[in-house]
């Protein structure tokens, strides 16, 4: 045990004594509290009055009592004894050394934790070793490309794996990735794939079209992935040679390697059983770490389209904290103004209903009822948050949110700001098929979606509509399906760069909030329009049709989309090329550090920290 983790225990042995308040005490009672011999408790307080901690007056002869003072407070040796073990990655002996702290300590560390966040450079004996230290307050469930539905859990798996192509957001195309070149018949049905030479698994294997092969077809093959029904219009695959794979299509699809740009579409190595918690890929980092406190990424030098810069990623799990970003970013930047970058996500928060279960759910003018009450614009006006913006549906412009605003009016008789809009809600909801049984509403657990959820049932009950709200992990909702014994479900649903292509995962991946809450009728509907859209040969003409999709579920109101999110990232000035990706994150093969230049009368610093805020939380 460290010398420290000896004072801590011994300083909290005595609660109500005070620092520099005169203890007197025996060495035979002082090693007993520390459970060792008399001769190692001299030892240890001998280090303690070096460091500093105490004042100690011993009496020499049995049973006479020396003079203790306690000199430094507890939270002072703890915090840095918290930070020693945090710097050398000793995290499972940090946590169990905080949770054995009183809870206001043990909170004070947890919220100086901020310090450690953000790009730390550290100067060895190999040279610099650049890290991103990351906060997460979710576990990763699965890192398995084709099962996971949490966008942390994306992050992560966009930086283990590559697919056969990627997609520029800048020039709204797919590029050139594992892949090399491709081309299709005039159809869309034939379709092939032309490998880039000498690329590396993680494990060292050169990646071959047999991979590829392997890929997919563990998802066609098997009916119970959540991918399947998205790439159900492969009817073969085939090796023509190691470099070239040949896919062949029951139907067209002109979004076909668009479909393949996504992450569920990840190579992954065909002679090692995918371990979901520590996959294998070829992408700029690979997995070295992964338990429940701390998630590792060490950067793969041999990746084929060049190393990255940042040397390793720490993802680390921490409970809660309810600190507003205001609060972070201060803390982080208190020296200086930070560099900013805002970034809109792509999505929204929305209302669905299960439509697995019974229930007046299922009556539409129950539905129109809840939509009234879920009003977006008297949800605002009770809100003063800038991070959010309303919205009247998941694919944003002005011109769609005019169209869908109207259709809801005309469905619901309420026009802007209906001061009529409780009394609309409560007709319809006395001519549906509800019958004042309570009914269940599952949240995506989070303060702003919990207080949207608590301003919605006080609008409830003015009706007479019997609401009982229950907070929930989404993770546990999309991985042990527990949203089936709920009537409502109000969560969100963040895409990535590729909106047409986050829109059809929503309506076909199976592990999708929305997509668990419908039944046979609807999932079988969604999958037959966008198999429809996918046969569309101009891109524009299929967001037009997607935008016609969303226009029908809104309209049978299925969705009822509330607001979505803007985040401000903050970094230091020394980060370059600090772009947002997919999920809001930094994009880490961009990433890289323009140093200072030390002066020549200066010591270079062992460890310099580079300070970023990832709004996270």
């Amino acid at each position: 045990m460290d010398i420290s983790e000896h004072y801590i225990q011994l300083r909290l042995n005595f609660p109500h004594i005070r620092d520099d308040q005169e203890l007197y005490i025996t060495v035979g009672e002082l090693a007993e509290l520390l459970c060792c011999t008399m001769r190692n408790m001299n030892l240890i307080m001998n280090k303690f009055k070096e460091n500093g901690w105490v004042s100690w007056s011993p009496q020499r002869g049995r049973g006479k009592k020396s003079m203790l003072i306690f000199c430094k407070p507890v939270a002072d040796v703890a915090s840095e004894r918290f930070d020693q073990l945090l710097n050398t990655n000793r995290m499972d002996d940090a946590y169990e050394m905080a949770s054995s702290l009183p809870p206001q300590i043990r909170e004070q560390l947890i919220h100086n934790l901020q310090h450690q966040f953000g790009l730390r450079s550290n100067e060895g004996v190999g040279g610099r070793v650049d890290t991103l230290r990351i906060p997460q307050n979710t576990l990763f469930r699965t890192l398995d490309p084709t099962q996971t539905a949490m966008w942390g859990e994306g992050f992560i798996i966009t930086e283990v794996f590559d697919r056969l192509v990627r997609y520029n957001a800048e020039r709204e195309q797919c590029e050139p990735s594992l892949a090399i070149a491709w081309e299709s018949d005039r159809e869309g049905k034939e379709w092939t794939f032309h490998l880039n030479k000498g690329i590396t698994f993680h494990h060292g294997r050169i990646m071959d079209a047999a991979d590829v092969k392997f890929t997919f077809e563990r998802i066609i093959f098997d009916p119970a992935n959540p991918c399947r029904t998205m790439l159900s219009s492969i009817q073969q695959v085939e090796v023509v040679d190691p470099l070239t794979i040949h896919f062949t299509l029951r139907k067209p699809n002109f979004m076909f390697p668009d479909l393949l740009s996504g992450l569920y579409a990840s190579i992954v190595p065909r002679d090692v059983e995918l371990d979901p918690l520590h996959p294998i890929g070829t992408g700029p980092y690979r997995i070295t770490r992964h338990d429940a406190n701390l998630l590792v990424l060490e950067v793969f030098p041999a990746y084929f389209r060049g190393r990255a810069y940042i040397d390793r990623v720490e993802v680390w799990q921490l409970p809660q904290i309810d600190l507003p970003g205001s609060v972070i970013k201060q803390r982080l930047f208190s020296d200086h103004e930070p560099r900013a970058v805002e970034h809109e996500i792509q999505g929204g928060v929305f209302m669905t209903f299960n439509m697995q279960k019974d229930g007046p759910q299922h009556d539409l003018r129950f539905r129109q009822a809840v939509r009234l009450l879920l009003n977006p614009d008297e949800l605002m006006n009770t809100r003063v948050d800038p991070d959010i913006r309303q919205t009247d549906r998941l694919i944003r412009g002005q011109e769609q949110e005019r169209r869908i605003r109207t259709s809801v009016e005309q469905a619901t008789g309420q026009t802007g700001l209906d001061k009529s809009s409780l009394r609309r809600a409560a007709s319809l909801l006395a001519h549906s098929s509800y019958e004042g049984q309570q009914l269940r509403v599952w949240v995506e657990e989070g303060e702003k979606m919990e207080l949207d959820m608590a301003w919605f049932a006080e609008r409830c009950a003015l009706v007479g509509l019997d609401i009982t709200i229950v907070p929930g992990n989404p993770a546990h909702a999309v991985y042990h399906n527990e949203i089936q014994s709920y009537e409502m479900v109000y969560t969100g649903e963040l895409f990535d760069e590729h909106v047409m292509r986050s829109l059809i995962t929503m309506y076909m991946f199976g592990n999708t909030l929305f997509l668990l809450a419908m039944n046979d009728y609807w999932r079988a509907e969604l999958a037959n329009e966008c198999e429809r859209i996918m046969m569309i040969e101009q891109s524009s003409l299929r967001m037009e049709r997607l935008i016609q999709l969303e226009d029908r579920l809104i309209e049978e109101s299925l969705i009822l989309p509330v607001y979505y999110f803007k985040e401000e990232h903050a970094y230091d000035a020394s980060l370059r090329n600090y772009k947002i990706a997919g999920y809001g994150l930094p994009d880490l093969r961009q990433l890289w550090i323009r140093r200072t230049p030390v002066s020549s009368n200066a010591e270079e610093q062992p460890e310099t920290g580079f300070p970023v805020y990832i709004p996270l939380w």
